[in-house]
């Protein structure tokens, strides 16, 4: 449908006309776009920058990006804890009912001639845990017994569960996580035409169907074991992955950080041979701006000889940083090269539990068999397998 066009002739009278301002005006004729993903920093506009770029904004956002790598830190090496021990005891420990010292209190200082001393008072949280897990087990024990008891009394009436009945109770107990996963592996089951194919094969004669059924059975056991090992490898790949895109985010920050405090100096540079031109002779100090901080903006940035348009890149970058002239096109060059860097430095991201569903790679099957056989490799082959007096008769 096509709407017709309103002009100033054809409008009711005692209408004022609306005037819109010019920002609104050129958003609503600029053709849609895509938005930029958003991140903890803003890029800087090519036109009007000098009230930005100032000392305050340079430690501001040296302080921002210096927040976020310390939040990813703390998420790699949580990750990394977790892959190393398995997870934590938090599942199974209460901090709620542990305290340090006597009571809520704070544990008592260490005086001043025993450095190495312990105070008496000072309870550890192994030792909690060790006292209140024998306090578990006998509370259970004493259950137990109680149970026993019971069941001695009413043994006479009580009869025990069929297997069957054994198997409802097993299944009715669990959770559906559990129950997702027995329902899968019960349902699930190898091609008994392509197993009894396969043994035909390697034995040189016809089984039977006891075999075939047990070799079935072994097979989706041992399909399982490598499925399991391939997740595990999947997590691992992940999880190196995730170290290698922050160490990329480390590298793109402490870049920005020179390209914004080079474009610091020369903005103040700049700002003040405009306001003193009194004192020509007046030296700018940059030591005096920048205090103790550690960032060299006259750095070279490292760059890999077979990557040509990253080299390119850089080597422009490089030159710009230990560029002496305060010019407008040397300016607009580092500012081009800093929004790139906000851009990879938004967009970066370390984080990986949105891909923990995605589904299994042939390289992941293929470390996991690799890895399968390193675990295995204390097992005798079966060549080497022998029974009675090592005649090499097993299994045939």
């Amino acid at each position: 449908m096509h709407r017709k066009a309103t002009t100033l002739d054809n409008k009711p009278p005692n209408t004022q006309t609306q005037v819109l301002p010019t920002h609104i005006c050129a958003r609503r004729l600029a053709p849609h776009t895509m938005s930029e993903p958003q991140g903890p920093l803003d890029a800087i506009p090519k036109g009007n920058y000098q009230p930005l770029l100032t000392i305050a904004n340079y430690y501001s956002t040296k302080q921002m990006i210096d927040q976020v790598l310390s939040e990813d830190q703390d998420y790699v090496a949580w990750k990394l804890k977790e892959l190393r021990t398995g997870g934590t005891m938090n599942t199974f420990l209460n901090p709620q009912d542990y305290t340090f010292g006597p009571g809520n209190e704070e544990p008592p200082e260490a005086p001043a001639n025993g450095i190495n001393s312990v105070p008496e008072d000072l309870a550890f949280v192994s030792d909690i845990y060790k006292e209140t897990r024998e306090q578990q087990m006998q509370q259970a024990v004493q259950q137990a017994h109680s149970i026993e008891a019971e069941q001695d009394d009413n043994s006479a009436s009580q009869q025990p569960l069929s297997h069957d009945d054994q198997f409802k109770l097993l299944v009715m107990n669990l959770d559906d996580e559990q129950s997702s996963r027995f329902e899968v592996f019960h349902r699930t089951s190898l091609n008994k035409g392509q197993v009894k194919k396969l043994a035909t094969t390697v034995c040189n004669q016809t089984i039977g169907e006891n075999l075939r059924v047990f070799l079935q059975a072994v097979g989706k056991v041992f399909a399982g074991e490598i499925i399991e090992l391939a997740l595990d490898v999947r997590h691992r790949w992940f999880v190196g992955r995730m170290v290698c895109e922050f160490d990329r985010r480390k590298e793109i920050a402490y870049r920005l950080k020179k390209y914004l405090k080079k474009l610091t100096i020369l903005v103040e540079k700049n700002n003040s041979n405009t306001t003193e031109n009194a004192a020509p002779n007046a030296e700018f100090n940059e030591n005096d701006m920048f205090e103790n901080d550690s960032v060299d903006e006259n750095e070279s940035d490292s760059y890999y000889d077979d990557e040509e348009n990253e080299k390119k890149e850089v080597q422009v970058g490089n030159k710009l940083l230990k560029s002496d002239k305060n010019t407008q096109e040397v300016r607009l060059g580092l500012i081009t090269r800093y929004n790139r860097l906000v851009k990879a430095f938004n967009t970066q991201d370390i984080g990986f539990d949105k891909y923990q569903n995605s589904p299994l790679l042939p390289e992941h099957i293929r470390e996991a068999v690799r890895l399968y056989n390193l675990q295995k490799d204390t097992v005798v082959e079966n060549s080497w397998r022998g029974q009675g007096e090592g005649n090499g008769m097993m299994f045939r």
